[in-house]
């Protein structure tokens, strides 16, 4: 809970006050856009997090921009991340001291990745959280406990985005490989497991005539090809994946301080003395987001590196924890025990103030400024062309969402996005 609030509150502060930008990209225009008419978005087609954004819209009405309302489901995503981050430090291994834990969920809500997704409107902020319940609910499924539960977790994961596969995966098969589900709960595993999939379909059939919907969904093929992402297919190329993991092991290696990889290198040997089958399997889930990152060649890719960061800071909870112990074992003079803690979380703290300048997005409304003076510039009945993802989204917030000039028709001359305004109200 701790762990949490004091997340919430740097994330509030440092709010999105409307559609804005993270890493380059601007999904968060497009989501609030095809949430307010539950639409499909683009691949894989975000069918888990849509109706939360719309719940979002529905309920968080005592704010007034609404795009704000859905970076609040994301502030509120990330913050219960954390805390259940620390809930799972402790779950792991059960000796952790509860500063400890805290210093896990706060390390991983406040890497710049992290926290940029939770300040805005993002699939990635829900995907932390579903991430941190997997790693909360892992060591029990080892023991042969809460599998129904595990499963349904790692099934919406999965099905969230693409890349939650790469920690739903290893982490199955090393529950599994310790201790199948009970006889009885194997149905209800499998059952829960698929679910999360089948309304995924569910969703993108039904809503595949929506006023703002991707591809064309209304058929078997078209939602396999827009769940596989075929439009994007291009932009992968495990062939030259080599060349640029140094890239992408520097952007995670940013992710935290560099004193605190250190900790990660002793709590990485603490943890797989004791839980050797999980410890293999998030060292697996690391290895495959870094190749995939690697491998992506779209703008924002480091943003798949969050569970490699959530994994990373509970790992150097173990470490901290490990050295706070060397050094009350050594240093018999309680002030400098004491100085060394004060130095560990000064640290931290240092972290907090440097990424919350780099990343807050308080008072940015350049974007959401932009489209609306442009569709207000526009002669009556007009068709703007755009070529950019942050012109065509932004645009379609301000007609869809804010209601400005609805009879413009936003075309992306790109041919991948759908047309939008007047001309396809026909």
């Amino acid at each position: 809970m701790l762990t949490s609030v004091v997340l919430f509150a740097f994330y509030w502060w440092t709010l999105a006050p409307s559609i804005s930008e993270l890493h380059d990209n601007v999904d968060s225009a497009e989501l609030v856009a095809i949430a307010s008419v539950s639409g499909v978005a683009h691949p894989p087609g975000s069918a888990v997090w849509l109706p939360l954004g719309r719940g979002a819209l529905e309920a968080f009405v005592f704010l007034d921009e609404p795009a704000a309302r859905t970076n609040l489901l994301s502030a509120l995503c990330m913050a219960a991340a954390g805390g259940v981050l620390s809930l799972a430090t402790v779950r792991w291994r059960p000796a952790t001291p509860p500063w400890s834990a805290v210093f896990a969920g706060i390390l991983a809500g406040v890497a710049p990745i992290t926290w940029a997704q939770g300040i805005v409107t993002e699939v990635l902020a829900l995907q932390a959280l579903l991430t941190a319940l997997a790693l909360w609910l892992a060591p029990a499924a080892a023991e042969r406990e809460r599998w129904p539960a595990f499963a349904l977790v790692l099934g919406l994961a999965a099905w969230n985005h693409p890349t939650g596969l790469a920690v739903a995966v290893p982490l199955a098969l090393a529950c599994a490989s310790r201790a199948l589900p009970p006889r009885r709960d194997r149905l209800p595993t499998l059952l829960l497991f698929v679910l999360p999939g089948a309304l995924s379909v569910a969703y993108l059939w039904l809503r595949a005539d929506a006023a703002i919907a991707w591809g064309a969904t209304d058929s078997v093929r078209g939602i396999w090809d827009h769940l596989s992402g075929n439009i994007y297919q291009d932009v992968i190329d495990f062939g030259s994946a080599p060349e640029s993991i140094p890239e992408t092991l520097r952007r995670t290696f940013r992710q935290l301080p560099p004193p605190v990889w250190l900790l990660v290198a002793t709590g990485g040997m603490a943890i797989a003395g004791a839980r050797p089958r999980l410890a293999a399997a998030l060292g697996f889930s690391c290895a495959l987001l870094v190749a995939f990152v690697s491998a992506y060649r779209a703008t924002g890719r480091q943003d798949y590196l969050a569970p490699v960061v959530f994994i990373a800071a509970m790992v150097a909870a173990y470490g901290a924890d490990e050295a706070w112990s060397w050094l009350r074992g050594r240093m018999h003079s309680r002030p400098v025990a004491l100085a060394a803690a004060l130095g560990l979380w000064g640290l931290v703290a240092m972290w907090i103030v440097v990424n919350g300048d780099e990343v807050s997005r308080r008072g940015d409304t350049a974007l959401r400024d932009a489209a609306v003076a442009r569709l207000e510039a526009a002669e009556p009945g007009a068709h703007i062309e755009t070529n950019d993802d942050a012109d065509t989204f932004s645009l379609w917030y301000a007609q869809v969402v804010l209601d400005v000039r609805p009879d413009v028709t936003i075309e992306d001359v790109r041919g991948l996005a759908p047309v939008v305004g007047s001309e396809t109200d026909d």
